[in-house]
């Protein structure tokens, strides 16, 4: 094979690696927020009872 002829291979792999590098980050990053976000309206829902001895 020639050089010519293994670049766009080259290329597509580097990008879909790249690609999925970019997904998996962004998809953690919203779920650490979404857990956070939900542990904050679970404090906020349960706050009142603290004082019951719940």
């Amino acid at each position: 094979m020639s050089k010519k002829n293994n670049y766009p291979r080259k290329v597509f792999a580097t990008s879909l690696a790249v690609l999925s590098a970019l997904f998996i980050a962004i998809t953690s990053i919203l779920y650490i927020l979404y857990k956070g976000w939900s542990a904050k309206l679970d404090f906020e829902k349960w706050k009142d009872y603290d004082e019951c001895g719940i």
